[in-house]
């Protein structure tokens, strides 16, 4: 097997890493917990998005699938330049 010099520098930083916690899982976790915990002001909290909002792009992704299927548009590009005309139309 060929040996690739990024992927043996990964796991000799990861075998340091673990060693330094005693090859431990549970005290590597306590402590990102702890410096999490440190450093909270410095982290971004992940955006919650709503299912509602999930269900609407679904339902939107199945109905472009649908009507490229049909043949009313050549590509997902296509379908989607003319839902921007109809909204511009609209307003």
């Amino acid at each position: 097997m060929n040996s690739d010099p990024v992927i043996d520098e990964v796991r000799s930083v990861r075998r340091k890493i673990s060693a330094s916690y005693g090859h431990d899982v549970r005290k590597m976790i306590a402590d990102h917990m702890k410096q999490q915990a440190r450093y909270a002001d410095r982290l971004i909290a992940p955006r919650h998005t709503q299912l509602s909002d999930i269900r609407a792009c679904d339902a939107l992704h199945d109905r472009a699938h649908a009507e490229i299927a049909a043949g009313q548009f050549t590509t997902l590009t296509s379908y989607s330049a003319a839902r921007k005309r109809k909204a511009k139309r609209a307003k």
